[in-house]
């Protein structure tokens, strides 16, 4: 009996030590842990989700944009293509023997703007606009693109400051002056804030850039006015951009802006007075006016009235000079003015590309320069003949001299591109 009470005493004392370390008691005031944990690992689910996805997203917009770019680029690089091709049709058409009246419409062909999609006007009919709806649509080309021509040839080419002709050299530098010279005449705002600036000693040092000769166009040391530029100063070579121009000592801002769509590092060493713009044309002489600028571009615009200026050298400037001459009171130094009424040869092509709308949109702009290197050699070497049978020496036989433009045979293969820059 006593035995008996030990042992149950023992289990009673072995199963309160069990009571006293219940797992389900010890569950019950550690309930929570579970959901923090869940929650937490929710969480870290969530932001590595979205890192993932805002990763994918910045990667996606990234290729997105670097693949509208290239559709920018080729679009653009299809309408230069575009754009060299009239300018070769226009070269070839240039050659033929063609009526006056159709000769006089070739320009049109490099001349008239051109964009894709074809543009559709408000008055074309259904029918029209259906079809040009479909080839847009059938096409594989999804940006579009415009491009323009310009005539680059008809400005100031600046390097004939440095010229081995005498007549290109003093002509480049009279059209230079009489562009600040009548800006100093008809704008009294710039006249009150540069009357006492000497634009001759600042266009002789444009000159001075490219000389050989360390003595300046003005007859002083030419390196002195250039030495905060640094010791490679002045570099002795032709202007290579127009933006160098920015560089000369006395250039400021406002005069390279005066100048800046004036001039050119292309021209065809002559003035084409049927495509030269309207402060090209008054640059030719100091007593150009506005009145005979304007009698000038009426002429050559309209067939009723002469239509555009004919002839080779001589011929061409005294039928320009026949025009303007009761309007303006021309110096006898006119008579000396380069002059080419010949067909276009030098060329600035923009080509725009552009995929997409509004903010969205991206836009990729190419511009190239195309010359006709054989025509300006030609037209040098006119000159170089010219001087020196004014100085007496005998001129070359016919057999010898250089053919003209339409006697040579046009270059195979695309214009030739002398310069190219991409934004």
């Amino acid at each position: 009996m006593i035995r008996l009470k030990i042992n149950l005493s023992k289990q009673l004392q072995q199963m309160k030590k069990r009571l006293k370390h219940n797992p389900l008691g010890q569950t019950r005031k550690n309930k929570g842990i579970a959901l923090l944990l869940a929650i937490t690992t929710l969480m870290f689910m969530v932001y590595i989700a979205s890192e993932v996805s805002r990763d994918s997203s910045v990667e996606f917009i990234v290729n997105s944009q670097e693949l509208n770019r290239l559709k920018t680029f080729y679009a653009a690089r299809n309408s230069l293509q575009i754009a060299l091709l009239r300018i070769k049709l226009f070269q070839q058409a240039s050659k033929m023997a063609l009526p006056p009246g159709f000769a006089n419409e070739l320009d049109q062909i490099w001349k008239f703007p051109f964009a894709w999609p074809l543009p559709v006007s408000a008055g074309t009919n259904a029918v029209d606009r259906d079809s040009m709806n479909q080839l847009a649509a059938v096409s594989l080309m999804d940006a579009s693109y415009t491009h323009s021509i310009e005539d680059e040839g008809s400005k100031i080419d600046v390097n004939d400051l440095a010229s081995q002709s005498k007549t290109l050299r003093e002509m480049t530098k009279k059209q230079l002056l009489n562009i600040f010279e009548q800006k100093l005449v008809a704008d009294e705002e710039f006249r009150s804030a540069h009357q006492s600036v000497r634009f001759d000693e600042l266009v002789n040092q444009i000159g001075d850039w490219m000389t050989d000769s360390n003595t300046g166009l003005s007859g002083q040391d030419k390196r002195g006015a250039f030495s905060e530029l640094g010791r490679d100063y002045p570099p002795n070579r032709g202007f290579r951009t127009i933006e160098e121009i920015r560089l000369v000592p006395g250039m400021t801002e406002e005069f390279f802006n005066l100048i800046s769509s004036q001039i050119t590092i292309y021209g065809m060493k002559a003035i084409n007075p049927n495509t030269a713009s309207r402060e090209v044309l008054k640059s030719l002489d100091s007593g150009m006016t506005d009145e005979a600028v304007n009698e000038a571009i009426a002429r050559r615009s309209d067939p009723d009235k002469g239509g555009p200026f004919k002839g080779e050298g001589e011929a061409c400037l005294n039928d320009f000079k026949g025009t303007v001459q009761n309007l303006a009171r021309l110096t006898p130094e006119f008579d000396q003015t380069p002059m080419i009424c010949d067909k276009v040869i030098n060329f600035r092509i923009k080509a725009t590309g552009i995929y997409g709308n509004g903010s969205a949109a991206t836009m990729k702009t190419i511009t190239a320069v195309v010359i006709d290197v054989s025509k300006s050699v030609s037209q040098i070497k006119g000159f170089l003949d010219k001087e020196k049978q004014t100085q007496g020496a005998a001129p070359k036989p016919p057999s010898q001299q250089s053919s003209t433009a339409n006697q040579e045979a046009l270059p195979k293969g695309p214009p030739r591109v002398v310069y190219w820059t991409e934004n």
